[in-house]
Formats: C-alpha cells, structure tokens, sequence
C-alpha cells in the first residue's frame, strides 16, 4: 500500500514539474515576445523625435517662431487639466454625430451606425 502511494505521489508530483515546465516555457515566450514589441516602441518613439525636431526647426527657421514661444505652448497645452505634469489632459469621449453613441477615439468611424468620427488629429 506505501508503494501505491509513493508511486501516486510521484507522479503527481512529475505532473506539477511538468506544467511548471510549460508554464516557464510560455513565460519566457511572452517576455521575448514583449521585449520585441519594446524595441519597436522604441524605434517609433526615435523617429517620432526626429520627425518633431525636424518640424520645428523649419517653423523656428522658416516661419521665425521662438523656442520660448514652444516651450509656452507645451506649458500651455499640458495645463490645460490644471496639473503641469508632461501628460496631455484626457479628454471626454466623443459622441456620434448620426446614432449618438460613444466613438472610439482610435476608430475612423462610428462602429455601430458607420458614420465618419469627428474626432480632431489629436484626440486620445
């Protein structure tokens, strides 16, 4: 009867080693997984830098706005919650303007009655 048990135990207990096994097998997936979409996020953060810094330098030089004037502005739009703290005020979601229901602001368009979102460019 010990023998029954002991032969029972260990294979329970090979069966828990087993789905730990799997369970690390995914776990390290998903952190390969995650540390890739990082490194995309990354590159499209660096080219966003880019792309911003090359677009003021040609409103600074072409069109002759200050960096004073940019910092005031950022100042000025990151308060626009009362808070300066580097984040953009969420804002209230929109309405359709055909069936009334809420829009995604990451959706071009009503999902339930099709109409065009009226969402602005910069709408989060």
């Amino acid at each position: 009867m010990f023998d029954a048990l002991f032969v029972a135990w260990a294979a329970r207990q090979q069966v828990t080693a087993q789905r730990a096994d799997m369970a690390a097998e995914r776990a390290a997936t998903t952190a390969t997984q995650v540390r890739s979409q990082v490194e995309l996020m990354e590159m499209d953060l660096e080219k966003l830098l880019i792309i911003t810094e090359a677009l003021w330098t040609m409103l600074r030089d072409e069109h002759g706005y200050t960096d004073e004037q940019l910092l005031q502005k950022v100042q000025e739009i990151d308060m626009r919650d009362g808070r300066l703290d580097g984040r953009v005020a969420k804002q209230a979601p929109s309405k359709c303007p055909q069936c009334g229901r809420t829009i995604s602001a990451r959706r071009p368009a009503c999902m339930f009655c099709g109409a065009a979102s009226t969402n602005k460019p910069f709408t989060r």
